[in-house]
């Protein structure tokens, strides 16, 4: 049987990048979000471990998002999921949340990652915006002529089985599509403050 291609959610946080995750379960992928375990940081320099992104057959949120480049070269064939959202609507549920600089100012991995994708670790407005432009742009530019790899999905656009299941050739499950919220409060109940420090 034919292997399905992977999955790889590259929009950024606060995009309905949870949303998405509990859709591709449901469709049956082994899916992740945030997979924090896949980072690595040494001198300044994040990077991935591929033996770690290959255990899912979906992944999400700001690491995917960081690396979406050298993912698709380390998996070639992968389907791609840019999650957008109308950009006033995204500025404000990142400026109720609570952001990495809040609560840890040292050169972590974590802050690392935000610096890389926000130029910040804190909520700045015009630098979130930029951000948020940037991205969407590099990745437009970036699967130029590949249009079949991948989707633009705003979950907040009515029903989005169709276009889910369409792109990635799946059956449409009998259930509502999920809208999940997913808070830094419910990350960091998880995630231990010494593992956001760590360097591994």
């Amino acid at each position: 049987m034919k292997q399905q291609p992977r999955v790889f959610c590259i929009g950024l946080s606060k995009t309905g990048t949870t949303s998405l995750t509990a859709a591709l379960k449901a469709l049956g992928y082994h899916a992740k979000h945030f997979p924090i375990r896949m980072i690595r940081y040494h001198d300044g320099v994040l990077s991935f471990d591929r033996s770690i992104a290959a255990r899912y057959d979906a992944l999400s949120d700001l690491p995917i998002a960081r690396f979406y480049r050298e993912l698709d070269r380390a998996f070639p064939g992968s389907k791609f999921i840019l999650t957008v959202r109308q950009i006033d609507d995204w500025l404000d549920s990142c400026r109720r949340h609570v952001w990495p600089g809040q609560l840890i100012r040292a050169d972590t991995w974590f802050n690392r990652l935000h610096r890389d994708m926000y130029d910040a670790i804190d909520y700045d407005e015009q630098r979130f915006r930029n951000a948020y432009i940037r991205h969407v742009d590099d990745v437009h530019t970036y699967f130029e002529g590949r249009e079949d790899d991948l989707l633009e999905f705003n979950v907040a656009d009515g029903d989005s089985w169709p276009t889910l299941c369409t792109f990635l050739d799946k059956k449409r499950p009998d259930e509502p599509f999920p809208k999940q919220d997913c808070l830094y409060s419910r990350f960091f109940k998880l995630v231990p403050l010494q593992r956001l420090r760590s360097n591994k």
